[in-house]
């Protein structure tokens, strides 16, 4: 939507510019014509200024207030679908409208209204379906924007009484996943009441705080202990005591529309909230164990939109070599990580890296398994609930004469042979499955039925990646290396003088990492390029060894020395680079209910 409302904006000026220009070329303006109508020029034919500069106005709050609708429509999940084309082409039509119009008098208020009126239907659309505190043009909405205005100039608006239940940490919950927005507000109203609902905003502040992805709460006779998924490991946090964890379930369950006295079946429901003005998506899993109850609570906030591979931890020589690949008109791309290792987030920046304005993008969806969308990339969607693959839209997309094809899941045999048809077709396409490493992702294909010798013909590059936590930058210390560690990372010695790594012992622990010593995570990224050596061992003799062989030779960095890079250049700590490379079952436990 940004790159949209940039373009209009550039095509107005362009607009604007080719007909005025003339006119400061010409003689002084003359009178008009008898019997013609002054419309946005003035006497002579020229643009009038206040005419002109009353349209830039317009068409510049317009702009503010449609980025704003497209943040929202994405915040609150609603159907973008409707509103974006509704908010934007009704108002590009009505300008062009506008500027042929004669009668400036008729063309401006027809331009105020194709502005107005959609942005009001949205505003009252959404006001019915959020919390009554995040309501827009409201009472108490010019409350605080009058409070927040006069803040800096020493003026003080009083702030309307705050409710006892919405004091002290500053979150505000809402229902989510009901049939209706009214069921919503009732599972609201209903954990307001319950005596836990400020614990229960507590321990979500807390987990936000800690930049959690999920919580995670076992239920004893004795207590209640708690641990935060940061940066997909799982960190031990402080336990709460077995009545408050009682009360905050109970609120949760009622927030979530489940049955808070039933302990022992598996339950589960979807709420949201804002911390700070930051929104999140909420879920929470709930199963009974043998002593007592576990509960999982995923927590999704705004995701991070990466524009391009280096901001991801790709090596700029090897984006290069890339880009220049996934520029080509034809070619087979295998992208692959093993689960939780950032493999949705990587092709969704491939897309972004490619140039979607000049070739056709069409992306094979699971309906039960939906990827972020990405601008100017069409998506079409299979079942799987109803025994549906990829295969079964596959020839209805071709149909399309797409130039580029991703396939986000490679499940069956049928789905990869009619994608090595395609490629000779002059088109790209690129495919998504789970493996730990590059050469054991083109295994992972050929497993699924697929002949090596119609896969390894097509095959243009392989690439895998893993996600490693960075070392906190307020906390990390430096030491002198052994020499064998050196020798196992296979740096030279004298490269390094120092490596880093967590604080051995800590007085207190970190504010900003809250004693984990790491902060974030980077990608660490395998990429194989198919020269014609390694194109022979995929064809006739694909065997784990043989094809690390033939992509040695090529210039291929395994996983452990593109880590030793992030080593060496004090990114990461040894240990972490040890835990990452170890299968990824034992990296990243994921607890579930039950």
């Amino acid at each position: 939507m940004g790159r949209l409302l940039l373009f209009f904006l550039a095509s107005l000026v362009v607009l604007l510019t080719l007909l005025a220009a003339p006119t400061y070329a010409l003689q002084e303006p003359t009178a008009v014509p008898q019997g013609l109508s002054e419309g946005w020029s003035g006497p002579g034919f020229y643009f009038s200024l206040w005419k002109l500069i009353t349209l830039v106005v317009i068409f510049l709050l317009w702009v503010a207030t449609t980025d704003w609708v497209n943040r929202d429509i994405l915040e609150n999940d609603f159907d973008y679908k409707v509103w974006n084309p509704v908010v934007v082409f009704s108002f590009i039509g009505a300008l062009l409208l506008a500027l042929v119009i004669p009668i400036f008098f008729v063309g401006l208020p027809l331009l105020l209204l194709a502005w107005a009126v959609p942005l009001g239907a949205y505003i009252g659309f959404r006001n019915k379906r959020v919390d009554p505190s995040e309501r827009v043009l409201t009472k108490a909405h010019f409350r605080r924007l009058v409070a927040q205005l006069g803040k800096p100039a020493g003026v003080k608006i009083e702030a309307e009484p705050v409710d006892p239940r919405d004091a002290g940490v500053p979150v505000t919950l809402a229902g989510r996943g009901g049939p209706t927005p009214r069921d919503d507000n009732a599972r609201l109203l209903a954990a307001r009441q319950a005596p836990g609902y400020n614990d229960l905003r507590r321990l979500l502040y807390d987990a936000v705080k800690r930049r959690a992805e999920s919580i995670l709460l076992d239920y004893t006779q004795q207590g209640v202990s708690r641990r935060h998924l940061v940066d997909g490991v799982w960190i031990q946090g402080d336990p709460v005591d077995r009545e408050v964890g009682d009360a905050l379930l109970e609120a949760l369950k009622l927030l979530c529309g489940a049955n808070p006295e039933d302990r022992t079946r598996r339950q589960q429901g979807k709420f949201a909230f804002k911390c700070e003005n930051a929104s999140y998506q909420g879920e929470m899993q709930s199963q009974g164990t043998r002593t007592g109850e576990r509960v999982l609570i995923k927590l999704e906030g705004q995701r991070t939109r990466f524009q391009s591979l280096e901001e991801l931890g790709m090596r700029p020589k090897v984006v290069e070599q890339l880009r220049e690949l996934l520029h080509r008109p034809k070619g087979f791309v295998l992208l692959s990580a093993p689960p939780g290792h950032g493999l949705r987030t990587t092709c969704t920046t491939v897309l972004q890296a490619m140039d979607r304005f000049t070739r056709d993008f069409i992306s094979v969806e699971d309906e039960l398994n939906r990827y972020e969308s990405v601008e100017n990339v069409q998506v079409k969607t299979y079942n799987s609930g109803q025994g549906q693959t990829p295969a079964s839209i596959l020839r209805d997309v071709f149909l399309l004469e797409p130039g580029v094809v991703i396939i986000r899941d490679l499940v069956d045999a049928e789905t990869v042979r009619k994608m090595c048809e395609e490629v000779e077709n002059d088109r790209m396409l690129l495919g998504a499955i789970r493996a730990n490493e590059a050469a054991e992702a083109y295994l992972n294909v050929i497993n699924l039925g697929v002949p090596p010798a119609e896969l390894g013909r097509v095959l243009s590059a392989i690439v895998c990646q893993r996600l490693i936590r960075k070392l906190c930058e307020h906390c990390k210390e430096a030491y002198i290396p052994p020499a064998q560690v050196l020798q196992q990372l296979g740096i030279p010695p004298g490269r390094v003088e120092v490596l880093f790594r967590p604080p051995q012992q800590v007085e207190e622990p970190c504010e900003h990492c809250y004693g984990t010593g790491y902060y974030g995570r980077t990608a660490i990224f395998e990429v194989m390029f198919v020269d014609e050596t390694l194109r022979g061992v995929l064809t006739n003799v694909p065997k784990l060894e043989l094809i690390r062989q033939a992509a040695r030779k090529a210039g291929w960095r395994s996983l452990k020395e593109e880590g030793a890079l992030l080593v060496a250049n004090g990114v990461t700590s040894v240990a972490e680079l040890a835990r990452v490379l170890r299968e990824p079952g034992e990296a990243r436990t994921s607890p579930q209910p039950g």
